[in-house]
């Protein structure tokens, strides 16, 4: 089967930037019981505070949740430490733990082995001030970046996303107490969650999704259908996993609009079928590709264009093809004969003639 990969992106989305808007200084969240247990074996039972933001930093949809500690048994005079856990099924694990790191602390637009670069602050103990930024290597982040090498280097802060920002006294972080929330589903009473944390759930759509279970299933079987795809055994290259976590990221901030809408709910549940069709014919998971529909179109003669729908979608789908470019659209409502509605294309066919629209231009097309 033909491996989908140019241009493909899910209608209603739009192509956003995979970077968001610096987040508000206060914005912080509170720490899962393991993520606790983890800073206090390490910090021991002294005074310890706290600066936490949670940001998807390898692109899988679910996000690592970045601390930065302070308190007195804590830091030194070159910074305090930065620690770096992500979701592992039911708990967190800790991959970084980062000495010596002063804030502000920002999540780079470059990636290594599929993470985001850190870009941290470093000063005091002797050394220059500057701002670093740290590879991940495939396992964790350097653990001292005072100390240059290919994964410690100087930082560009263009594009940056703030994490965590400076701040004038370590009492501005939360106390961290032996009392913290528990984490993941046992927040969720009422039957299985879905794949992210509901007690970290701070988006409209994430609390939408949380108090609906038809939500929680489809968000379940997306979550799945998603790892599949970047799996070592999917066979996907390194260029298919990229375009794909990007196409995650612009899908999630779509899925966010869909609380200023007239039906937030019916808005959420297209999202996600329509997502959900998008990758199952990326990963192959519909069988054997259907027949592939060749069109002969006005005006774009030197161009082939083709398409090839998909029946067992919910909502049936088809991608189109035209020249090297290629994208998904979704069945819609017509008058007669069949119509498929995406980013930028219409496709109405009927009894072997079709009405094309493709950026911006009206074509009248054939089948040869």
């Amino acid at each position: 089967m033909k491996r989908i990969i140019l241009g493909l992106v899910a209608a209603g989305s739009a192509a956003a930037s995979v970077l968001c808007a610096a987040p508000p200084a206060a914005a912080q969240t509170s720490l899962p019981a393991d993520v606790a247990r983890a800073i206090r074996k390490s910090y021991g039972d002294g005074e310890i505070r706290t600066f936490e933001r949670a940001v998807d930093l390898n692109g899988d949809g679910r996000p690592e949740i970045v601390v930065y500690v302070v308190g007195p048994m804590v830091c030194g005079t070159g910074g305090c430490n930065l620690l770096v856990f992500t979701p592992t099924g039911a708990g967190y694990r800790r991959v970084a733990d980062i000495s010596v790191a002063r804030p502000p602390i920002r999540a780079s637009p470059a990636t290594s082995s599929g993470w985001r670069n850190l870009v941290v602050h470093i000063a005091g103990g002797g050394g220059a001030s500057a701002d670093v930024e740290l590879a991940f290597d495939g396992r964790s982040y350097p653990h001292n970046p005072t100390v240059p090498g290919p994964r410690v280097r100087p930082a560009e802060l263009a594009g940056t996303e703030l994490l965590i920002e400076d701040f004038q006294s370590m009492s501005e972080g939360r106390l961290l107490t032996a009392a913290d929330p528990a984490p993941s589903n046992a927040a969720i009473a009422a039957g299985p969650g879905p794949s992210f944390d509901c007690a970290k759930a701070i988006k409209a759509s994430e609390k939408l999704v949380c108090g609906d279970a038809d939500l929680s299933a489809l968000d379940r079987t997306l979550a799945t259908i998603y790892a599949k795809g970047l799996s070592p055994s999917s066979g996907w290259t390194e260029r298919d996993c990229k375009a794909s976590r990007t196409a995650q990221r612009a899908w999630l901030a779509a899925r966010e609009r869909c609380a200023n809408a007239a039906d937030p709910r019916g808005c959420v549940t297209s999202a996600y079928r329509r997502r959900i069709a998008e990758l199952q014919i990326r990963n192959g998971d519909l069988g054997p590709a259907p027949p592939t529909v060749g069109y002969r179109c006005q005006d774009l003669e030197g161009r082939p264009v083709t398409a090839v729908y998909y029946r067992g979608t919910e909502p049936p789908s088809a991608v189109i093809t035209v020249g090297d470019r290629q994208v998904i659209a979704f069945a819609a409502r017509s008058g007669s004969g069949a119509r498929y509605v995406g980013a930028s294309v219409e496709l109405w066919e009927h009894q072997g003639e079709a009405t094309l629209k493709w950026a911006g231009r009206t074509h009248t097309c054939k089948v040869p």
